[in-house]
């Protein structure tokens, strides 16, 4: 990814978190992963938000 597909990824998880936006209304565009591989947008904020959940989590 870009750096600036990082920083949509990051910053849709803020939102996404924040209950501002839903996923569903995350951009589906298609991004290139480092290994090469596809993905979407969408798919990449979705593992940010369980990142930062689990992250959370285990402070608790």
């Amino acid at each position: 990814m870009t750096v600036v597909e990082q920083r949509l990824v990051k910053n849709y998880a803020i939102l996404v978190m924040g209950n501002v936006m839903q996923l569903a209304e995350v951009s589906d565009q298609a991004v290139t992963l480092a290994d090469n591989s596809a993905s979407t947008l969408r798919k990449q904020v979705e593992i940010e938000v369980a990142k930062r959940e689990i992250e959370i989590l285990q402070q608790l």
